[in-house]
């Protein structure tokens, strides 16, 4: 199976901003958890079992974690950066968007998730309390193909090309946000967080060099597998 190389684009939150008082927990970075269901008609397509995506409360760029199992092991991969946040808005209606590509040399996978901005949480910005509109949960589809040219045989179980569909769903994790936010995390300590979390629950770091959230390594485009 090929393993794509992402820009991985993706994640959205929030919209509207809310001059007022709130209860709610203060919100400079949200967690949302993703979660995949391959659709029928694909053919040679494995997707990630879930994912998280790391960002900040006014949106922006964010960081994935994704996990996977293979050949019997739990394994996370972190993709940093690279996250498109945008908003889809008319009078009366306003939407959050998630839109994500990752491309290899001849293979092609986006994500696309929608969300109506129904939720609300308090932040701390520039000093000043206020309230963010954030959507609660978004839908979308996943859409993976590769014609995997650049394969001079097939395989032991005589397969070649990828076309594959999978539902998304991402929800705000409204526990880990909180956890973040209580003690002032930004995204790359939310991060750092979740995945000592994954390691204690006995995932392994499975994150190709030089495309951790850490920063480290060369610049280049990150690295994940849209087929485990």
């Amino acid at each position: 199976m090929t393993r794509p190389s992402f820009s991985l684009p993706a994640l959205l939150i929030l919209v509207g901003l809310w001059l007022c008082g709130a209860s709610a927990a203060q919100a400079q970075t949200l967690v949302y958890r993703m979660e995949f269901r391959q659709a029928s008609g694909s053919i040679n397509f494995e997707m990630f079992d879930q994912a998280y995506f790391v960002v900040g409360g006014l949106g922006g760029e964010g960081t994935f974690i994704f996990t996977y199992r293979e050949d019997g092991r739990d394994f996370y991969l972190t993709s940093s950066g690279g996250g498109t946040l945008f908003f889809a808005v008319r009078p009366g209606q306003d939407k959050a968007v998630i839109r994500a590509t990752a491309e290899n040399a001849t293979g092609q996978s986006h994500y696309l998730a929608v969300g109506d901005l129904d939720g609300r949480i308090s932040a701390n910005l520039r000093g000043q309390r206020v309230t963010l509109g954030v959507s609660e949960k978004l839908t979308g589809w996943v859409l993976a193909s590769d014609p995997e040219e650049d394969v001079e045989f097939t395989g032991p179980d005589s397969t070649l090309g990828v076309a594959g569909f999978a539902t998304l769903r991402a929800t705000l994790d409204h526990g880990r946000t909180r956890d973040a936010n209580r003690a002032n995390l930004d995204v790359a300590a939310t991060v750092a967080a979740l995945e000592t979390e994954l390691e204690r629950s006995g995932f392994e770091n499975g994150t190709p060099e030089g495309d951790g959230g850490d920063g480290e390594g060369e610049e280049e485009e990150a690295s994940a597998p849209v087929e485990p």
